[in-house]
Parts: C-alpha cells; sequence; structure tokens
C-alpha cells in the first residue's frame, strides 16, 4: 500500500450527514484556591459581545485582565456552523443550525482574541458572550473517549479513502473494518453518558450489509450509525475535545 504523509484534519458533522442538537458544555468549577482569586478580581467594567449578520465572520475582541474563560450564547437558522477563538481549531465548537447553544472556551493570557464564526453564507447568526473566571475544564472521560473515536473514525475513513484511490485491496478494506469495529468494541467497556448510549448504533452500523468498500465517501440516506456519530462528535466539541482525523491517503 502507499501511504501518502499523514495530514491532520477535522472531523465535521456534516461528513456523517446529519445535523443533530448539540448538548450543552458543562465545565467544572474551580477549586477553594481558585475561587479565591476569582473573588480579588474586579469584573464590573468587562464588556460583552453581541454579534449578529448573515454569513461567517471574524472579530478581534479584548481580553480583560484576570479573565479564565468567555461564556458564549450562540444560535443561527441554517445549515452547520463553527465558533472558534485565535485559529485554535483543536477546541471549537460546531455542530447544526438548531436551537441555542451555550458553551465555555478558556480564555487566551493574551489582551486579544480573534472570534471566528462560520456558518453558511446565507445563513443568519446571534451571539452574546461574556467573560467570566470560571475555568474551564473539560471531562478527561469524555476526553479519553474522544482520543478513541478519533482513532476509529480515522481507521474506516482512511480505509474507504485508500479504497477509492486504489491504494488498499478488497480484502485490505475488511482488515481495517474489523479494526475500527474492534476500538469501537473495546471503547464500550470504558465510555460513560450520552457517548455510552450511541456506541451500540456504532458498533452495528460496522458490520451492516449495506458497509461495502466506499461507503462512507458515498452519498446515502441517513442512518442510525450517522445519527450516533454526529452525536458523539457534538459531545466531544462541547467538551473541547473535538474529534480528530489523521488522513493516510490523498493528505
Amino acid at each position: 500500500m502507499r501511504r501518502s504523509k499523514p495530514a491532520l484534519v477535522r472531523s465535521v458533522a456534516c461528513l456523517l450527514g446529519v445535523a443533530l442538537a448539540l448538548t450543552a458544555c458543562t465545565a467544572s468549577p474551580p477549586d477553594a484556591g481558585g475561587t479565591e482569586s476569582a473573588e480579588s478580581v474586579n469584573t464590573a467594567d468587562w464588556p460583552t459581545v453581541e454579534l449578529n449578520g448573515v454569513g461567517p465572520v471574524e472579530k478581534m475582541i479584548d481580553v480583560p485582565e484576570g479573565a479564565a474563560s468567555f461564556r458564549v450564547s450562540f444560535v443561527c437558522v441554517s445549515g452547520n456552523f463553527s465558533v472558534s477563538f485565535s485559529g485554535a481549531t483543536q477546541s471549537d465548537r460546531r455542530g447544526g443550525c438548531q436551537g441555542t447553544r451555550t458553551y465555555l472556551f478558556p480564555a487566551p493570557e493574551s489582551a486579544l482574541m480573534q472570534l471566528y464564526i462560520s456558518v453558511p453564507a446565507d445563513s443568519q447568526f446571534a451571539l452574546t458572550g461574556e467573560f467570566t473566571t470560571e475555568v474551564f475544564s473539560p471531562d478527561p472521560l469524555i476526553t479519553d473517549a474522544c482520543t478513541q473515536l478519533s482513532e476509529y473514525m480515522s481507521v474506516y475513513l482512511n480505509a474507504d479513502q485508500g479504497y477509492l484511490q486504489g491504494d488498499v485491496s478488497a480484502e485490505e478494506w475488511r482488515v481495517q473494518m474489523d479494526e475500527a469495529a474492534g476500538i469501537i468494541t473495546e471503547l464500550q467497556n470504558t465510555a460513560t453518558g450520552l457517548i455510552a448510549l450511541q456506541l451500540p448504533a456504532l458498533v452495528e452500523g460496522m458490520s451492516s450489509p449495506v458497509v461495502v468498500p466506499g461507503y462512507f465517501h458515498e452519498q446515502h440516506s441517513p442512518t442510525e450509525m450517522d445519527a450516533a456519530g454526529t452525536i458523539v462528535g457534538d459531545v466531544c466539541s462541547d467538551n473541547g475535545s473535538g474529534l480528530v482525523i489523521m488522513a493516510a491517503y490523498g493528505g
């Protein structure tokens, strides 16, 4: 098999053809030491950011001294979206435009941060944001599950891409599908919460008779596997541990 140099690419919800409601991001409260420091910070003059418009936008925002996080409420009317700051795509939030989403982003140490909102060119959006002394803390169990999910998706997407390019035979494709199925089956032993609830659909989907070489790069009607994949992607994004695909072919 020929493999090009791996390239890091983002896995997005639209890849699976379904956009479902995101679960709201939650953050662990700061410890007692953090609370004491936060109480000494004067937040009375901290600004509130309000943006609305149509289509993608970028904006520079002043970061007040002492801010630990930036809390965002976001809504859009159509298509898929992503919200990120200062180019930190690894910790962006993304999903489908369905309902208002609330997120907590870690504030940068610099005095300025750049906000990126990506929506379709004809999609209306509104965002309200405020800085806070609350510290954003990703759930380590979700982070670990998302690392395994990234590996799982990388394996089956690369197998499909390699087959379509002629770098992977049908037999090799099957071996890699079995490897992906093994990763997601093993994850059932440790995953919790909403991710755990989606794993049976992912496991069953991998053994479906409709899953043939090239299937994941073709247009098809949404399936339970697609819906489950979108949900786990949303959970990982909300946790600040978004899915990352290591592309082995065509990168």
